[in-house]
């Protein structure tokens, strides 16, 4: 069965942060590496606005909107001429309980399902967009204001690294699956403030509690776009 998705991600707010790799380690797939920034190992809270999700060769019929949690980190794999830069989302959260046992056996992914929701506030100077759901009734949440219009980012930029990723990769016990990423360029806009309320031990792993009273290396905000993701590929080298 040959499956690939076409969607819109829409109000992408990426909260990131330096962790020691020993942390993340054991999300790492075989065949890949961690892709470090300026020596820095990064690790992302993603929220964003799912819609318009199709899913080609799947009869079975999924929901088309939603919101969605992601934390990730970020690899590189050498193909045996380049390096491919791509993204591990090893903890993803969203509201569907009768979908979620069904894309992780399809799509070989890691969903939980628990109550998710997305709000975006816009004015004629200002966005903000609020993502917030609850782990065994804890609310857990965050928030991004923005000034201004979004523009084009530098290419040799902290935020390059982060959305400039072309393929996925899945660790599904021993295997690695890979996944192709398409989208087009992510216009960031001016963060103005963020708040941040998650329990990263309780929520992840009692290893990211170093993340709870941490800064983030950087917080940002993207329209989004359409985005297609190609079918899974098994890694065997």
């Amino acid at each position: 069965m040959k499956l690939s998705i076409s969607s819109e991600f829409r109000k992408v707010a990426l909260i990131n942060y330096v962790i020691p790799p020993e942390v993340v380690e054991k999300y790492i797939p075989k065949y890949t590496k961690l892709d470090f920034y300026n020596g820095e190992c990064m690790v992302s809270v993603v929220g964003y606005q799912v819609h318009k999700l199709k899913v080609a060769g799947l009869k079975v019929p999924l929901p088309m909107d939603f919101k969605e949690i992601d934390l990730q980190i970020y690899v590189k794999r050498f193909d045996g001429a380049r390096w491919r830069k791509g993204v591990v989302v090893f903890s993803r959260i969203f509201e569907l309980p009768a979908a979620t046992d069904l894309a992780n056996t399809i799509f070989k992914t890691n969903y939980s399902s628990m109550p998710v929701m997305g709000k975006s506030e816009k004015t004629e100077d200002l966005l903000k967009v609020t993502y917030s759901w609850q782990f065994k009734e804890i609310p857990q949440n965050f928030w991004v204001k923005s000034k201004g219009l979004a523009a084009a980012y530098d290419k040799d930029s902290a935020a390059a690294f982060i959305l400039d990723r072309s393929f996925g990769y899945i660790k599904s016990k021993d295997h690695t699956y890979e996944y192709g990423l398409n989208h087009g360029d992510w216009h960031l806009y001016t963060v103005e403030e963020y708040a941040i309320d998650i329990d990263f031990s309780k929520q992840f792993d009692p290893a990211f509690n170093i993340l709870n009273n941490q800064i983030p290396q950087s917080v940002m905000l993207t329209e989004g776009s359409t985005v297609e993701i190609t079918e899974n590929q098994l890694v065997q080298s």
